[in-house]
């Protein structure tokens, strides 16, 4: 191992990556199952959303509520997600976490506004640095796909992720 590889990341890297590129089974199982929900439709709804069909990825899934458009609420929070971040989560809107913790949501919010406003899903991959301190990870992927009764408004986001401990 170099030198190079043992001295953390001094900037948080987040590239847009395509739903083919995706690595782990947990979240391309995610993203395939929300695609058979949505058939012909822009995306499913949050009532199609049922925990027993989703038990093997469970604890690499979160489930945002879309609250007037601008701020989120975390409903649902998988185990692998708790344990990748030292702050409480469930029932919270993104606003009050930001307020004690303000760069949690530089990277969070962006995207979510994104999914939300735009109505696209969409998939990440990334690297975590010193801008980002309290997270117990160093790498992840996500995917962030909308839902909503219509595809005029989206009101719930589901996400799935993978978050890693490499070596640097």
């Amino acid at each position: 191992m170099s030198v190079a590889s043992m001295i953390p990341f001094e900037h948080t890297a987040v590239d847009r990556i395509t739903f083919d590129e995706l690595e782990h089974p947990s979240v391309r199982f995610g993203v395939n199952h929300w695609r058979m929900l949505r058939g012909d439709r822009m995306f499913p709804s949050r009532q199609q959303i049922r925990p027993r069909d989703l038990a093997p990825v469970l604890s690499a899934m979160s489930l945002f509520k879309v609250l007037d458009g601008e701020d989120f609420q975390y409903r649902i929070i998988g185990d692998a997600v708790v344990r990748a971040y030292d702050v409480q989560l469930q029932n919270r809107r993104l606003s009050e976490i930001e307020a004690e913790l303000p760069s949690f949501g530089q990277f969070v919010r962006p995207v979510l506004l994104h999914v939300a406003q735009r109505r696209v899903p969409i998939a990440l991959r990334g690297r975590i640095g010193h801008d980002a301190p309290g997270t117990n990870f160093t790498h992840h992927e996500n995917a962030l796909l909308p839902l909503g009764s219509t595809d005029d408004l989206v009101d719930h986001i589901i996400v799935f992720s993978s978050y890693e401990r490499r070596a640097f």
